[in-house]
């Protein structure tokens, strides 16, 4: 093996497709010490039909100038990708993972064997001995991920049809994912599918959510007994209506969870700034790996055992909607041209703006190695996904790329292509990219979900015509100097759980910019001498915005020396967002979030920005120093209810509490609350084991009094709260540790509630112990009748005033807020009324939610009360114990 070679050694002809001879060029290096592939200039770019995947360890890709080398793609996939093993730890991939459709698929479809090929999620290893290849499909910068072309990235995509083919290789079927994205929390971003199979009620659902914070869920009932699932839905956001089939008949679907607002306001898809798309597990990691941290909740483990034979997305609505039929007169599947097929589901025809035609069987290297590609078409052109093989991964060391243009798919009418990465990267250690420029694609520089990569270092590069963002990292510590970014999307860079140092960076603005710099969970990010040069207009949302990592330490950003222009009456320079999770609170795992800004922003700034830095949430701290002008403001905040904007010139301005409600002397509000049947605080003289002796500090509570009028006092079981005093503004508070307050009156009537709860973490609260239609805590949330499940936010370490809220009736909706902010909400109407039954407060008698913390006020109302009087009786609260927000 020789350490240097030359790619036209082994048959590279610029001009032509060149894909097969780079493979060859890297595959004849060293797997340890690797060498550099040499690329001669010519007047031709040499062409990528395919990705070529680096999985060697220090291996130099190197032109003569990015003026005269040039690496083109010729589809939505990467010319380069390093880090993405063919043979993880020396295991080669299966070419079982593409499977023959023939027998699957309807003979209009695969009408003999060896004409459209599948995907399989597992395979027996090709090694004997070794166990299943487990996989997933991830589709990055790809129509599954980003949407329709003008779609912005799914909040414009007004109508939706979805279909799909799978087969579960091993009856029977379970609770399992199928496809789709989600963020760092777990939300669908903006949709995921999977299967549920209760008793009796074996389902398909399509779980989704809006801008307006929602998530929502379409329940579509299948023939669980069938191992092949044909399926179609199609969604109308403006007529708010939805269709569904299976098995190419329509059936009935089940919008019980489709959540509050639907038909009632305007709603859309909420954007996808990260999520990848991935099939055969739903997960933040392409591969799927790890899913208990990053996938959806209550799905572990490998992919299940599927075979996909179609994948098809439009955004027109498809097909007929003739309305659910009978099992003597079902209602076919049509659509304008007759009868569907399964031929029907691989077509890319007018409005499909992604699909998986099935029709190229596995491909392999010269050394009968499968190069992981899996083709999408959109709009008649070709792009690739990868298959990613499930488990640890390796980690290739010391490669490089200098002096080249590298380029992704762009042809007349696409400048700048909607779709594809140019480099990509996987799992690295010390990769460098110097003097090179990459031009198009949806990413330039740009990472798979897969594991740290460290350091990433950029010199002297150019990035041009990306439209999402030039340099996208994930997982990742990434340095960078001298760079030029132009023509960008919606973001210059963007990170998600990275530390990076980025300095001498000159970005010229475009009028699609939402921010230029977007930084989400990041422990660490230093921004040095940037220049943000926007002519007429700037971005949108901010120069820079950055979210709170979640993780210990925070978040510590440093922007020193840099300038922008322009920005509208909604733009700041420095947007601090604490609110993606957690409401903003702090707790044991997520610690206030540090900015300092130095000779930044303080000259050229438009006057009519909103602020220099606008702050949601009081975790946020940081310091200015700078010459201040008087317009735009320093800090604003924009948080919802309201917190303190905590960035000073000086020292830091401490969190002020939300302002009065009432007026001093005023009477208690709590009192003229609807439906209030319990009133409980520390402070409210709870009787003593003694009444003779005055509560102390330390004295055990073996009572609650009610200060309502319906007077349902609480008696102690188990282990005695403890009486604290003074715990919040002077005031006492009750400390659990493990034992409850039962209350034998405690009832309502009218099916519906709402309780505030005033304590450091959640605490337990059950309207009818061991009740499966009562009300009460779950983990960090609530539940209710077992079917409807909210999350709340909570802290370990800080007050704050929890409230939940149930209607009844025919709208049975469960709403949950933290500090008066709304923070997540769910309906489903056939839930049952609230059920009543000796309720408890402090834990839970079966064991199932322990309250280990502190509790300074209960209030519990037999009606669902207004936004605005649970706005009101929270701001009250929150005063009278000065609970920062």
């Amino acid at each position: 093996m020789s350490a240097i070679v030359n790619v036209l050694d082994f048959e590279a002809v610029p001009g032509t497709d060149c894909s097969d001879a780079f493979q060859r060029a890297v595959d004849s290096l060293h797997p340890q010490l690797g060498g550099t592939v040499k690329v001669p200039g010519s007047s031709l770019p040499y062409k990528f039909s395919r990705s070529v995947l680096v999985d060697r360890h220090n291996v130099r890709i190197v032109g003569e100038g990015p003026s005269a080398t040039v690496l083109q793609g010729t589809a939505y996939t990467p010319p380069l990708i390093f880090g993405v093993a063919r043979q993880p730890l020396g295991r080669q991939v299966s070419d079982g993972h593409w499977a023959d459709l023939f027998g699957l698929l309807d003979t209009k479809a695969a009408p003999s064997a060896g004409k459209c090929w599948g995907f399989r999620t597992r395979v027996p290893s090709p090694v004997e001995g070794q166990p299943p290849s487990d996989a997933t499909l991830t589709f990055p910068c790809s129509p599954f991920q980003f949407g329709p072309r003008k779609g912005n990235y799914w909040t414009g995509v007004r109508k939706l049809t979805l279909d799909f083919v799978v087969r579960n290789d091993q009856m029977p079927w379970a609770g399992q994912p199928l496809f789709g994205m989600v963020d760092a929390y777990h939300h669908p971003c903006p949709f995921f599918a999977q299967v549920s199979v209760l008793p009796g009620e074996p389902r398909v659902l399509f779980v989704f959510r809006t801008t307006d914070g929602l998530t929502r869920e379409i329940r579509v009932p299948f023939d669980s007994t069938r191992d092949v699932l044909r399926c179609s839905l199609q969604i109308d956001l403006d007529a708010a209506t939805v269709a569904a089939w299976t098995d190419r008949v329509q059936v009935a679907p089940d919008l019980a969870m489709i959540n509050d607002g639907w038909g009632e306001r305007t709603l859309a898809f909420t954007p996808n700034w990260y999520a990848p798309f991935n099939m055969g597990q739903v997960s933040l990691l392409s591969s799927g790996w790890g899913t208990g941290e990053y996938g959806l909740p209550n799905n572990t483990g490998a992919p299940v055992p599927l075979t996909f034979g179609a994948l098809r997305f439009s955004d027109v609505l498809r097909y007929r909607d003739l309305g659910p039929g009978t099992p003597s007169d079902p209602h076919p599947q049509q659509d304008d041209h007759g009868p569907v097929s399964d031929r029907t589901f691989l077509t890319d025809e007018a409005g499909v703006f992604g699909v998986l035609p099935m029709n190229q069987a596995v491909h392999k290297s010269d050394g009968q190695v499968p190069d992981l590609h899996a083709r999408y078409q959109t709009s008649g052109l070709t792009g690739y996904g990868l298959f990613m093989p499930v488990g640890p991964r390796d980690t290739y060391d010391g490669n490089r790329v200098e002096k080249l243009t590298v380029n992704s798919f762009a042809a007349p009418g696409l400048p700048g292509a909607d779709y594809g990465q140019v480099i990509g990267l996987g799992s690295v250690v010390a990769f460098s990219l110097d003097d090179t420029k990459i031009w198009f694609g949806a990413q330039g520089l740009s990472s798979y979900h897969l594991d740290a990569n460290y350091p990433v270092e950029l010199t002297a590069s150019e990035f041009n015509y990306q439209s999402d963002c030039a340099i996208y990292c994930w997982f990742q510590m990434s340095r960078g100097h001298n760079l030029r970014i132009g023509r960008f999307g919606r973001s210059a860079f963007k990170a998600l759980r990275s530390g990076v140092a980025y300095r001498n960076v000159f970005v010229a603005g475009v009028e699609t910019a939402v921010s230029v710099v977007r930084l989400f969970e990041c422990g660490s990010a230093q921004l040095d001498n940037w220049s943000f040069d926007f002519e007429g207009s700037g971005p949108s949302d901010s120069y820079v915005w950055a979210s709170l990592q979640d993780d210990v330490g925070g978040t510590q950003l440093v922007i020193r020396d840099c300038v922008g222009v322009h920005g509208s009456a909604r733009t700041a320079a420095v947007r601090l967002d604490s609110h993606e999770r957690g409401a903003g609170l702090n707790d044991s795992r997520r610690r206030s979030g540090w900015c300092t800004i130095e000779r930044s922003f303080n000259t050229y700034l438009d006057s009519g920005m909103q602020a220099v830095v606008a702050v949601d949430g009081p975790v946020w701290r940081g310091l200015y120093g700078g010459v201040l002008r008087p317009y735009p403001p320093l800090v604003v905040n924009t948080a919802t209810p309201g917190a303190s904007a905590r960035i000073g010139t000086d020292s830091v301005p401490p969190p002020r509490s939300a302002p009065p409600l009432l007026p001093a002397g005023a009477d208690d509000p709590v009192l003229e609350l609807d439906g209030l049947i319990g009133y409980y605080r520390a402070d409210a003289s709870p009787r003593p084991v003694d009444p003779k002796q005055p509560l102390v500090d330390g004295s055990p509570v073996p009572r609650l009094v009610d200060l309502s009028p319906a007077h349902h006092d609480g008696n102690a079981v188990g282990n005695l709260a403890l009486y604290e005093t003074p715990v919040i503004n002077g005031l006492p508070a009750l400390r659990f540790a493990g034992g409850w307050y039962q209350f034998p009156t405690l009832r309502g009537t009218t099916g519906a509630a709402t309780v505030f709860l005033v304590g450091k973490r959640l605490p337990a609260f059950d309207t009818g112990p061991n009740r499966i239609d009562s009300l009460h805590t779950y983990g960090s949330g609530w539940l209710l009748s077992e079917s409807l499940r909210i999350l709340s936010a909570e802290s370990t370490t800080e007050w704050a005033v929890y409230a939940v809220r149930c209607t009844s009736g025919p709208r049975r909706v469960l709403q949950s807020f933290v500090n008066g902010y709304s923070y997540e909400v769910r309906r489903r109407d056939a839930v049952r009324p609230v059920t009543w039954e000796a309720p408890v407060l402090g834990s839970r008698d079966d064991g199932k939610d322990v309250f280990q913390g502190l509790l300074g006020t209960a209030i519990v109302c037999d009606a669902a009360l207004s936004d605005r009087t649970i706005s009101d009786t929270c701001r009250y609260l929150l005063h009278r114990y000065q609970i920062p927000v």
